[in-house]
């Protein structure tokens, strides 16, 4: 992987689609820095918090790196994750790294039923993304890879670090992506998801989710009546030491299908589950916005502004 910019808090060098420091832990490419004077959600006082994100009046830490981070890849790639409204973290992570027009891309959301899911999302994003550096030949089989590389490290977390993660173990799910020019293989475990946007038309959802609803319907269930069921978002597929025998599902996207290729997490297409309604928000975050790492940020904020109850992630790839 491509080295790129130094850490400008402790000049470490960083790999390409980091989005923290491994030396220091300071966010990098656009990760969100505490502002001196920030109010603090944890006990309401105002103005509170300091530069180093902790707050005057209750010492908890307030502001996190990963709270908002983004990474820019220009024309080639954009990428923003946001902790919404509701959670005291942020349990997402995403890996996006470009080498060219080569793209690698990664979205991992941990299960907040776990122990340490935001530990989970991380480590998962990372290892996955690391494997997806070297896709050459039939992608299909490298994104597999990458899932799978994913899966043991997540699965290595029940057995280090914190005793408390032997009894709940870490959990996340993944869907990741791998573009060499017009070739483009994805893959994934769990409900995150990828979409193709074409220029005109309905969001085509790429990747069907591992969840209760989706197999009930699968079974004759309608629709409507599975999504309100309490167990819809249920997952029946994710990445952990419980998780038993992962089997990614991968598929291929043929070219000259152009239009934009989206990743991302249930935080943003929860709010958008109509493909309508998908592609349309996302071509005007596109189109309003300066450049794609703006629109990444922009479908952040438009989640937070329907209510942000989860963390959101998006990654955009403009595909031809």
């Amino acid at each position: 992987m491509t080295v790129t910019d130094d850490c400008a808090s402790c000049a470490d060098e960083r790999a390409a689609g980091a989005a923290f420091c491994e030396n220091c832990g300071r966010a990098l490419a656009g990760g969100a820095e505490p502002a001196a004077g920030t109010d603090c959600p944890a006990c309401d006082s105002t103005g509170t918090v300091g530069a180093d994100g902790y707050c005057g009046n209750c010492g908890m830490l307030a502001v996190r790196p990963r709270d908002h981070a983004e990474i820019d890849a220009g024309e080639v790639a954009g990428a923003a994750t946001d902790r919404g409204l509701r959670h005291h973290r942020n349990e997402d992570a995403m890996w996006l790294a470009t080498r060219g027009t080569d793209v690698d891309a990664v979205v991992c959301d941990g299960v907040s039923a776990s122990f340490d899911p935001d530990v989970a999302s991380e480590v998962a994003a990372e290892a996955a993304g690391k494997v997806l550096a070297a896709a050459t030949g039939d992608l299909a089989e490298h994104v597999a890879a990458a899932i799978t590389a994913a899966a043991e490290a997540v699965a290595a977390l029940a057995g280090i670090g914190d005793p408390r993660r032997a009894a709940s173990n870490p959990a996340c799910t993944i869907v990741a992506a791998c573009v060499r020019d017009e070739r483009i293989a994805y893959g994934w475990v769990g409900d995150s998801r990828a979409y193709r946007i074409p220029p005109e038309g309905d969001a085509e959802q790429l990747t069907e989710d591992d969840s209760w609803a989706t197999h009930a319907i699968a079974f004759g269930v309608e629709p409507q009546v599975a999504w309100n069921d309490p167990k819809a978002h249920a997952i029946t597929a994710w990445l952990g030491a419980d998780a038993g025998p992962v089997r990614p599902r991968t598929a291929t996207l043929e070219g000259g299908q152009p239009g934009l290729l989206v990743l991302c997490s249930d935080g943003l297409w929860n709010y958008l589950t109509e493909p309508a309604a998908f592609a349309g928000t996302v071509r005007r975050a596109v189109r309003e916005a300066p450049d794609l790492v703006s629109a990444a940020r922009a479908l952040t904020a438009f989640a937070n502004e329907q209510g942000g109850a989860d963390n959101t992630t998006v990654v955009l790839v403009p595909i031809n």
